[in-house]
């Protein structure tokens, strides 16, 4: 009797245990969003079914600041059909004729605001531009390659954001991040 109650016991914990692992070790990294995330081999060109001219975009922004707007209700309005998952949250991408919108969310679904030339992008040339560009270059060379680009710390020398993004028609995003003095200090592209 004493082995089948030793045997019951073990069986019980046992179930626990696995329960207990599934529970706290297999949360979903699924975004609170009413879509899924977008295929990464794939660009928001590509992704993007439906065309925005550029004065559209700046709609899109302007629904995002009249109201409490989160995910859900930007999709009801404005269906998203690119969102990618980013360093510190997720990004939902709206292609226009000559402009990118990127709008950040947090994991929740809850909208980053941010300024318009932090979410508003002018798409640059291609991705080949960025090429020559390497650490400890000055951002006047960057200024060189893409000169429709906003630099934040250049407008605003108060501005502790020193990294810039670049867009390109053949669909990547580069980042470059600076240094106090303006030197480059990493440069990266992905997919956009």
């Amino acid at each position: 009797m004493q082995k089948l109650f030793n045997k019951s016991v073990l069986i019980l914990l046992c179930a626990v245990m696995v329960l207990s692992a599934c529970l706290t070790g297999c949360k979903s990294n699924v975004p609170n969003f009413p879509v899924p995330l977008s295929d990464t081999t794939r660009s928001a060109f590509e992704l993007s079914t439906k065309g925005y001219k550029d004065t559209e975009l700046e709609k899109i922004y302007q629904f995002m600041l009249d109201d409490d707007i989160d995910a859900k209700k930007l999709h009801e309005k404005y269906e998203i059909q690119c969102l990618r998952k980013e360093d510190d949250g997720y990004s939902v991408r709206y292609v226009g004729n000559t402009k990118l919108l990127v709008l950040r969310f947090d994991d929740k679904g809850n909208w980053e605001k941010t300024d318009r030339l932090h979410s508003l992008y002018r798409v640059t040339e291609t991705r080949g531009k960025f090429d020559a560009l390497k650490e400890g270059d000055d951002v006047a060379k960057v200024q060189t390659a893409d000169p429709t680009c906003y630099f934040p710390f250049l407008a605003d020398s108060s501005s502790a954001y020193l990294r810039t993004d670049h867009y390109t028609q053949d669909g990547y995003h580069t980042i470059i991040l600076y240094d106090n003095s303006f030197h480059i200090t990493s440069v990266t592209s992905e997919l956009m």
